[in-house]
């Protein structure tokens, strides 16, 4: 399990350029409204920077091909650092910390309480295609029937329907979903049991350098004012205690600046991941 200026997480340039946009500033093409730690935390940077956020929703399969080719500026959606990201983007500090955890149905929590016990089980994974929690599945269970879903949310549907017996997704997404709506006290985490230990960033072009270094230069102020932490605190979710402390100075950087400066958004790419990013009727 996605894991800010005119920060494109979706990215409209004019009202009429909405169209094909999942959201155009909070409001998603249904009518609903766009929440979520990540899209607040977006807002944030792009009004410290004076720009404007925008948000486009992507296949998270597909997610460089949409920055390369310029539909976004920014993947901002829980997107976990690792290394060959770092080399081929220009990625921003981590601000939170995340690990790939299991979500079976309630009843099953012992059936599949370690990886001894799944792979003993012949179990049929479920995890988002391009995700953390699909390479984990890849890495740790190679020999298991992998479904690779177009969204976390996704293979949290298949274990419902017992299409997939086990979803490995985000332990921030996770506790968001079994604990409340419809799947709390049908879905449980898997206690004790994790994948891989990892941290969110931002990433953007290779060569936007300059372009990270401010939006590292705002979230590291805004960490010291206190804002991420209000932001990440509200009544509908709790992700404060995933935080990480951001100490960052700018360099000076402006490469890329002024391609944003110039339209004056920053266009961000996001998937729907709740408590990360999600819409609300």
């Amino acid at each position: 399990m996605k894991k800010f200026l005119t920060v494109l997480l979706a990215g409209c340039l004019l009202a009429g350029a909405c169209l094909g946009f999942a959201a155009c500033g909070n409001t998603a093409t249904d009518g609903s409204e766009l929440l979520g730690f990540d899209i607040d935390l977006a807002k944030a940077v792009c009004e410290e920077l004076g720009v404007e956020a925008r948000f486009q929703k992507i296949s998270w399969d597909a997610k460089f091909n949409e920055l390369e080719s310029k539909n976004i500026d920014l993947i901002w959606n829980g997107m976990t650092i690792t290394d060959e990201i770092k080399s081929n983007q220009c990625v921003s500090v981590p601000y939170m910390t995340n690990k790939q955890v299991a979500v079976v149905k309630t009843e099953n929590v012992d059936k599949f309480s370690t990886i001894e016990k799944i792979k003993s089980a012949n179990a049929k994974i479920a995890a988002e295609s391009g995700s953390a929690g699909a390479s984990a599945a890849e890495e740790q269970l190679p020999d298991l029937e992998l479904s690779k879903t177009n969204a976390q949310t996704d293979a949290l549907t298949e274990v419902m329907s017992n299409t997939s017996d086990v979803a490995i997704i985000d332990s921030v997404m996770a506790g968001y979903y079994t604990s409340t709506g419809d799947y709390k006290g049908k879905l449980a985490i898997v206690p004790d049991l994790s994948f891989a230990e990892e941290e969110y960033g931002i990433a953007a072009r290779k060569e936007d350098t300059g372009v990270i270094d401010k939006v590292n230069a705002a979230l590291s102020k805004l960490y010291k004012d206190g804002t991420i932490a209000k932001l990440a605190k509200t009544d509908d979710y709790d992700v404060s205690g995933s935080l990480i402390d951001i100490d960052y100075t700018s360099t000076g950087d402006t490469a890329g600046w002024d391609y944003i400066e110039e339209k004056g958004t920053i266009v961000i790419g996001y998937t729907l991941f709740a408590p990360i990013a999600y819409e609300k009727i």
